[in-house]
């Protein structure tokens, strides 16, 4: 490998690092103003997101803290979007709560972890959600590895 191609290399991980620790997800539109246009996309368009409210059927809860799916359209397109809304703190078991956001491309598919752990009650940023790709919030605080719930999808 010749050096150029190295220090590019190099250089395109170092930044790839940097986006990562600075919160930075193609996939995510933290802000509200900005979404990604489709799953895995780094482009953005200007439209805001129109919060729908809590999604039916996606309501999780464990030992005293819980989260649900938030629906959202953009406007002109109507493009659906979803973020995960936490009301957490303390389990009941003394341990703190965890929540997160998961998303999957279709139903035959795994879903897979898409936000950041949060910790405070709060919310994730919109990330893409447009049919056939279905999200859900999880919830947790780990005292074992398998302490936590997601229930149902939008």
């Amino acid at each position: 490998m010749k050096n150029s191609t190295k220090v590019r290399t190099l250089a395109t991980a170092g930044a790839m690092v940097l986006a990562m620790l600075a919160g930075a997800g193609p996939v995510s539109a933290t802000d509200g103003t900005s979404p990604s246009t489709t799953p895995g996309s780094a482009r953005s368009v200007p439209a805001p997101i129109n919060d729908a409210g809590p999604a039916a059927g996606t309501y999780t809860s464990f030992a005293g803290c819980s989260g649900q799916v938030h629906k959202g359209y953009e406007q002109g397109s109507g493009t659906a979007y979803a973020r995960g809304q936490f009301s957490l703190g303390t389990s009941t078991r003394g341990y703190a709560c965890w929540g997160w956001l998961e998303r999957r491309k279709d139903s035959s598919s795994a879903f897979e972890r898409v936000s950041d752990y949060h910790t405070a009650s709060d919310s994730t940023g919109w990330y893409y959600s447009q049919d056939p790709v279905q999200s859900r919030v999880c919830i947790g605080d780990f005292l074992y590895a398998n302490s936590y719930s997601c229930v149902g999808y939008w």
